[in-house]
């Protein structure tokens, strides 16, 4: 599709350069492009979440149509989420293809043109609504902008102008909505042959192609939607889709990007969505609650593939880096990147070795945790966004598991053990903490959370290296009813399961101070004397558990569980577990006899690991203070600060979880008594949290 697509522009701009440069020259390349894009099925990417069309049944839809242009197995006055109406829309764009595609037997079909109006005509007499109004004002136009764009001229003037009318005629809303709706402008404007109302469309779309601190690309190139709300897996596939697509749409006309536009576009995928996908795998932590619909489970990343496409025809200079993205998709591997990056905007961690990837989701006083049971979507979401830890190596480790998922034992969560359903209307949740952030060196790195939520508190801190990563816990304190429990992993289960050294059967087991587990290569390492629940069975689950429309249907996987269980009313428990992907057995016993990873402190004043390897120590001081990392250096802080020191590079990295503070004090003194003060200036504003690193003297 894309050596069509890139051919037909070559040709379109060569046209436009031989033609005068008009008005009404860059209005009819525009109108080329839309058609051919419409006839190569480039609007699959916007109704195939709704219905995956079939475009060899137009006959059967045709004969299937009933006298007055209705079918059916469509119900029109149907209002809920799964619309039934857009079966009908469907098989209109099915047969307008078929009638509109040179290589189609029904190609120019006088009888099937006969269908398409009154199949049309029906809609507009019913005009059948939806409760959810995206489905009214964003959905249907997906179809609509199609069907006019390759109909005009072929159906009556009348039933045409219903259909333009259909359309957008301004664009409105923010974020990835405003994106979507100004697209529509666009096709109306192309429609009407109006300049005016094609350049207001194109201005909706690259109005949101910008950094911002509002709904949109964040300055560390994670994306919000509804509040601060990290979204790049949805909402924000949706709107660097559109905006890419127009970006070849309009490449070489007067209604082209800035190169500032075609920059930001590059920077949010490089920079920002390309650090989120694993394999196959768009990160299950930044698609909201689209985890709980049908389609959650998918993993998504080859949705990626045609953006990818246009981006070398947008931005040919970083063709290169769009070819080996695609590239690591489609072959099912890891992408061409080694290192961490915290989102500071979105309270998101992202850490990738060849070995592995882990995602981590936090919140905070400033960002939205999660949205549950929206449009009846994600209805036991509630515990998602407290510490979820995703631990991939192929990328499909929890394909298909979350309808049959125990939602109260998330990994990497610390909560009472609940499954929470929202009764009423869906709504957004968080916690009102501020310490929660991360630092990083762009290698390595250290992220931390105050966790307050339903009598529950919590110190949570994950730190990031090579081989392993190491999560801590202390502080776990409760009030709630119910047993308190922290979850290490809830995956597939694949393959055996050893506990220092012994085959696990399975089953339910309380394990009694293991030194380690291994699981699907990776293993789980505890350096504490603490006891470890695991369990490896089947686990049962329907999907309207999860989702609450539609078909239900029932799972049954295999699954993997490893957790804390603190009891009821803990007072000031601890964790802390080691997690080492890419090992055979025979790996793990090497590695345990040797740990590379030290806990220096696990408290409620400062949670700090080093490498004694890499000669990196990473430092949660959750208040101000001093610590010693060894027997040489110490480091005081004068405020609440994430540290992360090189030692061998003679580099501190720092950064303020809270987000509220103008300078930080941090002093680095050594045994020999020779000290340094520095006081740094943190970012302000949209780079707030961000780390910043100075040397060590």
């Amino acid at each position: 599709m894309h050596k069509i697509i890139f051919s037909l522009f070559i040709l379109l701009h060569i046209l436009a350069g031989c033609e005068s440069n008009t008005h009404h020259s860059d209005t009819e390349i525009l109108k080329l492009r839309l058609k051919e894009d419409a006839l190569n099925l480039g609007f699959r990417s916007r109704t195939d979440r709704y219905i995956i069309s079939d475009f060899s049944k137009a006959e059967e839809y045709l004969s299937t149509m009933q006298q007055d242009g209705s079918w059916s197995d469509v119900n029109y006055q149907d209002h809920d989420n799964n619309w039934s109406p857009l079966k009908h829309l469907d098989k209109v764009i099915v047969m307008t293809i078929n009638y509109s595609k040179e290589s189609s037997p029904f190609y120019e079909s006088n009888a099937l043109l006969e269908g398409l109006e009154k199949s049309l005509n029906y809609w507009h007499e019913v005009n059948p609504t939806c409760d959810n109004w995206y489905k009214n004002d964003i959905a249907k136009q997906f179809y609509f902008n199609v069907i006019g764009l390759l109909l005009q001229d072929k159906i009556s003037d009348s039933l045409f102008e219903k259909i333009v009318n259909d359309l957008t005629a301004e664009p409105s809303m923010t974020g990835s909505n405003r994106t979507l709706v100004a697209t529509s402008t666009i096709y109306r404007g192309v429609l009407e042959d109006d300049e005016a109302r094609i350049r207001s469309g194109v201005k909706g779309v690259t109005d949101q192609v910008i950094v911002t601190s509002k709904e949109g690309i964040q300055p560390d190139f994670s994306f919000h939607q509804h509040g601060h709300f990290i979204y790049n897996g949805s909402y924000g596939h949706n709107f660097l889709r559109e905006s890419i697509w127009l970006a070849t749409m309009v490449h070489g006309t007067r209604f082209a990007y800035t190169d500032e536009q075609i920059k930001t576009l590059r920077d949010y995928y490089l920079e920002g969505t390309r650090w989120m996908l694993r394999a196959e795998l768009f990160d299950y932590n930044v698609r909201g609650r689209q985890v709980g619909r049908p389609e959650g489970d998918l993993l998504l990343a080859k949705k990626i593939i045609p953006q990818l496409d246009q981006f070398m025809i947008a931005d040919p200079s970083y063709l290169e880096a769009y070819q080996t993205s695609k590239k690591h998709i489609e072959t099912q591997t890891p992408q061409a990147i080694e290192g961490n990056r915290y989102f500071w905007r979105s309270d998101y961690s992202t850490h990738h070795r060849s070995q592995y990837f882990t995602s981590l989701k936090m919140c905070s006083e400033r960002t939205v945790g999660i949205e549950l049971n929206m449009n009846s979507e994600n209805k036991l979401g509630y515990w998602l966004p407290y510490g979820l830890t995703y631990i991939c190596r192929r990328g499909n480790e929890y394909q298909g598991i979350f309808p049959a998922w125990d939602w109260a034992r998330l990994p990497g969560v610390t909560n009472p053990y609940f499954e929470y359903t929202e009764k009423g209307k869906g709504k957004a949740y968080t916690q009102n903490t501020s310490f929660v952030g991360g630092v990083s060196d762009g290698k390595y790195g250290v992220s931390s959370m105050d966790f307050y939520k339903d009598s529950t508190r919590a110190r949570k801190s994950w730190f990031w290296f090579d081989e392993e990563w190491v999560a801590l816990g202390t502080g776990i304190s409760s009030k709630h009813e119910s047993p308190i429990v922290t979850g290490v992993n809830q995956c597939h289960l694949s393959g055996d399961i050893i506990v220092d050294g012994e085959l696990f059967a399975p089953g339910t087991q309380t394990l009694e101070n293991p030194t380690w587990v291994l699981h699907d290569s990776i293993g789980y390492v505890f350096p504490g004397n603490e006891s470890v629940e695991l369990k490896a069975e089947v686990q049962r689950g329907n999907l309207q558990r999860i989702y609450g429309l539609g078909a239900d249907s029932v799972y049954s996987p295999e699954v993997f569980s490893l957790w804390f269980d603190h009891g009821r009313l803990p007072d000031n428990e601890q964790y802390a577990y080691i997690v080492a992907p890419g090992k055979s057995a025979v790996d793990i016993l090497t590695y345990v006899q040797d740990i590379p990873v030290a806990i220096l402190s696990n408290t409620a004043q400062v949670q700090a690991v080093k490498h004694t390897e890499l000669q990196i120590t990473g430092i949660a001081f959750h208040q101000a203070g001093a610590f010693n990392i060894d027997e040489d250096i110490t480091i005081s802080t004068d405020q609440p600060l994430i540290v992360l020191i090189d030692q061998k590079k003679e580099l501190i990295t720092v950064s303020d979880p809270t987000t509220k503070l103008d300078t930080a004090k941090v002093t680095v003194m050594h045994s020999n008594g020779k000290s340094q003060t520095m006081v740094i200036q943190l970012p302000e504003g949209g780079l707030a949290g961000k780390s910043v690193q100075v040397k060590i003297e």
